[in-house]
Protein backbone atom coordinates (compact mmCIF):
# COMPACT_ATOMS: atom_id res chain seq x y z
CA UNK A 1 0.00 0.00 0.00
CA UNK A 2 1.43 3.05 -1.10
CA UNK A 3 1.79 6.63 0.77
CA UNK A 4 -0.93 8.29 -0.83
CA UNK A 5 -3.24 5.41 -1.06
CA UNK A 6 -2.96 5.59 2.96
CA UNK A 7 -3.51 9.21 3.44
CA UNK A 8 -6.60 8.69 1.16
CA UNK A 9 -9.66 9.25 3.49
CA UNK A 10 -12.36 6.73 3.66
CA UNK A 11 -15.04 10.09 2.64
CA UNK A 12 -12.63 11.28 -0.13
CA UNK A 13 -13.01 7.61 -1.76
CA UNK A 14 -17.15 7.78 -1.89
CA UNK A 15 -16.98 10.95 -3.15
CA UNK A 16 -14.44 10.18 -5.86
CA UNK A 17 -16.41 6.95 -6.16
CA UNK A 18 -19.60 8.86 -6.70
CA UNK A 19 -18.22 11.30 -8.63
CA UNK A 20 -17.21 8.65 -11.63
CA UNK A 21 -20.94 7.48 -11.72
CA UNK A 22 -23.58 9.04 -14.14
CA UNK A 23 -26.21 11.05 -12.99
CA UNK A 24 -29.84 9.27 -12.04
CA UNK A 25 -32.11 9.37 -14.25
CA UNK A 26 -35.32 11.17 -13.37
CA UNK A 27 -38.02 9.52 -12.13
CA UNK A 28 -40.60 8.10 -14.27
CA UNK A 29 -43.87 9.82 -14.65
CA UNK A 30 -46.29 7.38 -13.15
CA UNK A 31 -49.02 9.46 -14.50
CA UNK A 32 -51.21 7.64 -17.79
CA UNK A 33 -49.93 8.61 -20.84
CA UNK A 34 -52.46 11.29 -22.63
CA UNK A 35 -55.13 10.39 -25.31
CA UNK A 36 -53.93 13.45 -27.00
CA UNK A 37 -51.26 15.84 -26.73
CA UNK A 38 -48.95 15.87 -23.56
CA UNK A 39 -49.25 17.25 -20.17
CA UNK A 40 -49.06 20.62 -19.41
CA UNK A 41 -46.02 21.30 -17.71
CA UNK A 42 -45.83 21.56 -13.58
CA UNK A 43 -47.13 24.98 -12.27
CA UNK A 44 -48.65 26.51 -15.62
CA UNK A 45 -52.21 27.51 -15.04
CA UNK A 46 -54.87 28.39 -17.91
CA UNK A 47 -57.42 31.42 -17.30
CA UNK A 48 -60.74 31.58 -19.74
CA UNK A 49 -60.60 34.85 -21.94
CA UNK A 50 -62.74 37.95 -20.65
CA UNK A 51 -66.09 38.20 -22.26
CA UNK A 52 -66.60 41.66 -23.53
CA UNK A 53 -70.21 41.58 -22.90
CA UNK A 54 -69.65 41.32 -19.32
CA UNK A 55 -68.06 44.47 -18.31
CA UNK A 56 -65.32 43.73 -17.25
CA UNK A 57 -61.64 45.05 -18.12
CA UNK A 58 -59.40 42.60 -20.38
CA UNK A 59 -55.63 42.13 -19.93
CA UNK A 60 -55.25 44.39 -23.09
CA UNK A 61 -57.39 47.42 -21.54
CA UNK A 62 -55.37 46.67 -17.86
CA UNK A 63 -51.92 46.64 -19.81
CA UNK A 64 -52.85 49.43 -20.94
CA UNK A 65 -51.35 53.23 -19.75
CA UNK A 66 -53.76 55.30 -17.74
CA UNK A 67 -53.10 58.29 -19.97
CA UNK A 68 -53.88 56.72 -23.18
CA UNK A 69 -56.76 58.45 -24.90
CA UNK A 70 -59.71 55.99 -25.92
CA UNK A 71 -62.97 56.12 -27.80
CA UNK A 72 -65.76 56.91 -25.35
CA UNK A 73 -68.55 53.71 -25.21
CA UNK A 74 -71.84 54.29 -25.01
CA UNK A 75 -73.48 53.35 -21.31
CA UNK A 76 -74.77 49.78 -21.19
CA UNK A 77 -78.34 50.95 -19.82
CA UNK A 78 -78.46 53.87 -22.75
CA UNK A 79 -81.39 53.31 -25.06
CA UNK A 80 -81.20 52.18 -28.18
CA UNK A 81 -81.49 54.62 -30.92
CA UNK A 82 -84.80 55.35 -31.87
CA UNK A 83 -85.55 54.65 -35.85
CA UNK A 84 -88.53 55.32 -37.94
CA UNK A 85 -91.49 52.81 -38.19
CA UNK A 86 -91.41 50.51 -41.75
CA UNK A 87 -95.35 52.22 -41.55
CA UNK A 88 -94.18 55.52 -40.98
CA UNK A 89 -93.81 56.91 -44.08
CA UNK A 90 -93.38 61.07 -45.27
CA UNK A 91 -96.67 61.35 -47.81
CA UNK A 92 -96.26 65.61 -48.42
CA UNK A 93 -98.27 65.01 -51.44
CA UNK A 94 -101.15 62.66 -49.70
CA UNK A 95 -101.14 65.54 -46.55
CA UNK A 96 -101.70 68.50 -48.87
CA UNK A 97 -104.66 66.82 -50.49
CA UNK A 98 -105.87 65.63 -47.30
CA UNK A 99 -106.05 68.90 -45.48
CA UNK A 100 -107.23 70.49 -48.52
CA UNK A 101 -110.05 68.49 -48.67
CA UNK A 102 -110.97 68.86 -45.26
CA UNK A 103 -111.04 72.55 -45.34
CA UNK A 104 -113.58 72.01 -48.46
CA UNK A 105 -115.53 69.44 -46.33
CA UNK A 106 -115.79 72.00 -43.49
CA UNK A 107 -117.19 74.76 -46.21
CA UNK A 108 -119.66 72.06 -47.40
CA UNK A 109 -121.17 70.95 -44.16
CA UNK A 110 -121.65 74.68 -43.36
CA UNK A 111 -123.40 75.01 -46.65
CA UNK A 112 -125.69 71.78 -46.19
CA UNK A 113 -126.65 72.19 -42.75
CA UNK A 114 -128.07 76.18 -43.59
CA UNK A 115 -129.62 74.33 -47.13
CA UNK A 116 -130.85 71.60 -44.36
CA UNK A 117 -132.71 74.37 -41.90
CA UNK A 118 -134.18 76.52 -44.54
CA UNK A 119 -135.26 73.26 -46.88
CA UNK A 120 -138.64 73.72 -44.96
CA UNK A 121 -139.56 77.57 -46.53
CA UNK A 122 -137.32 77.04 -49.84
CA UNK A 123 -139.11 74.05 -51.06
CA UNK A 124 -141.80 75.55 -52.27
CA UNK A 125 -140.08 77.97 -54.20
CA UNK A 126 -138.26 75.47 -56.12
CA UNK A 127 -141.61 73.60 -56.92
CA UNK A 128 -142.79 76.66 -58.25
CA UNK A 129 -139.32 77.08 -60.65
CA UNK A 130 -139.68 73.67 -62.07
CA UNK A 131 -143.56 74.37 -62.35
CA UNK A 132 -142.43 76.98 -64.44
CA UNK A 133 -140.40 74.90 -66.39
CA UNK A 134 -143.09 72.34 -67.22
CA UNK A 135 -145.99 74.02 -67.94
CA UNK A 136 -148.12 72.63 -64.54
CA UNK A 137 -149.74 74.83 -61.86
CA UNK A 138 -147.68 74.09 -57.99
CA UNK A 139 -149.57 74.22 -54.83
CA UNK A 140 -149.93 77.44 -53.29
CA UNK A 141 -148.36 76.28 -49.92
CA UNK A 142 -146.68 73.61 -48.32
CA UNK A 143 -147.77 72.08 -44.84
CA UNK A 144 -144.72 70.38 -43.53
CA UNK A 145 -145.50 66.76 -41.56
CA UNK A 146 -144.24 66.30 -38.00
CA UNK A 147 -141.29 64.19 -39.59
CA UNK A 148 -139.67 67.12 -40.63
CA UNK A 149 -138.02 68.41 -37.47
CA UNK A 150 -136.57 65.40 -36.70
CA UNK A 151 -135.08 64.68 -39.70
CA UNK A 152 -133.88 68.29 -40.13
CA UNK A 153 -132.24 68.07 -36.96
CA UNK A 154 -130.64 64.50 -38.09
CA UNK A 155 -129.39 65.73 -41.26
CA UNK A 156 -127.53 68.81 -39.03
CA UNK A 157 -126.01 66.56 -36.25
CA UNK A 158 -125.10 64.24 -39.18
CA UNK A 159 -123.23 66.62 -41.73
CA UNK A 160 -120.85 67.69 -38.75
CA UNK A 161 -120.54 64.15 -37.05
CA UNK A 162 -118.90 63.06 -40.66
CA UNK A 163 -116.75 66.09 -40.78
CA UNK A 164 -115.48 65.07 -37.29
CA UNK A 165 -115.18 61.52 -38.15
CA UNK A 166 -113.08 62.03 -41.10
CA UNK A 167 -110.59 64.98 -39.81
CA UNK A 168 -109.90 62.33 -36.61
CA UNK A 169 -109.68 59.36 -38.84
CA UNK A 170 -107.55 61.40 -41.40
CA UNK A 171 -105.36 62.73 -38.59
CA UNK A 172 -104.39 58.71 -37.28
CA UNK A 173 -103.52 57.97 -40.81
CA UNK A 174 -101.39 60.58 -41.30
CA UNK A 175 -99.80 60.04 -38.28
CA UNK A 176 -99.17 56.45 -39.04
CA UNK A 177 -98.06 57.39 -42.71
CA UNK A 178 -100.65 55.85 -44.29
CA UNK A 179 -102.75 57.45 -47.51
CA UNK A 180 -105.78 59.74 -46.08
CA UNK A 181 -106.97 61.84 -49.43
CA UNK A 182 -110.03 59.44 -49.71
CA UNK A 183 -111.21 60.15 -46.77
CA UNK A 184 -112.74 63.20 -46.90
CA UNK A 185 -113.92 62.14 -49.95
CA UNK A 186 -115.96 59.58 -48.64
CA UNK A 187 -117.61 61.75 -45.84
CA UNK A 188 -118.30 63.87 -48.08
CA UNK A 189 -120.76 61.51 -50.49
CA UNK A 190 -121.85 60.34 -47.10
CA UNK A 191 -123.06 64.02 -46.26
CA UNK A 192 -124.38 64.41 -49.27
CA UNK A 193 -126.89 61.18 -49.23
CA UNK A 194 -127.76 62.75 -46.17
CA UNK A 195 -129.07 65.80 -47.77
CA UNK A 196 -130.89 63.78 -50.42
CA UNK A 197 -132.75 61.48 -47.71
CA UNK A 198 -133.76 64.81 -45.45
CA UNK A 199 -134.88 66.17 -48.86
CA UNK A 200 -137.20 63.38 -49.43
CA UNK A 201 -138.54 63.46 -45.81
CA UNK A 202 -139.29 66.84 -45.86
CA UNK A 203 -140.88 66.72 -49.71
CA UNK A 204 -143.04 63.70 -49.43
CA UNK A 205 -144.28 64.90 -45.69
CA UNK A 206 -147.33 66.91 -47.41
CA UNK A 207 -149.94 65.16 -48.89
CA UNK A 208 -150.52 67.88 -51.42
CA UNK A 209 -146.84 68.51 -52.86
CA UNK A 210 -146.57 64.60 -52.97
CA UNK A 211 -149.64 64.60 -54.96
CA UNK A 212 -148.16 67.09 -57.55
CA UNK A 213 -144.76 65.18 -57.56
CA UNK A 214 -146.52 61.62 -58.39
CA UNK A 215 -149.01 63.88 -61.06
CA UNK A 216 -147.32 63.67 -64.87
CA UNK A 217 -147.60 66.89 -66.42
CA UNK A 218 -150.25 67.72 -69.26
CA UNK A 219 -149.67 69.53 -72.31
CA UNK A 220 -151.82 71.51 -73.83
CA UNK A 221 -152.34 71.65 -77.96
Amino acid sequence: MTRDEAAQTPDDGATGAAASQPPAAPPADERPRPRYGEYAPEGWTWQPPADPYSGGSTPAAEAAPAGAGSAPSAPLGAPAPAYPQPGAVARPTDRAWTVALLVFGAMGAVYNTLSIIAMPSNILESLTLSASMFGTTPPEEFTPGPAVPVAIAVGVIAQFALWVGALMWSRARMRAGASSWWIPLLAGVAAFLVVMVVTYVVAFSDPALVEFLLTPPTTTP
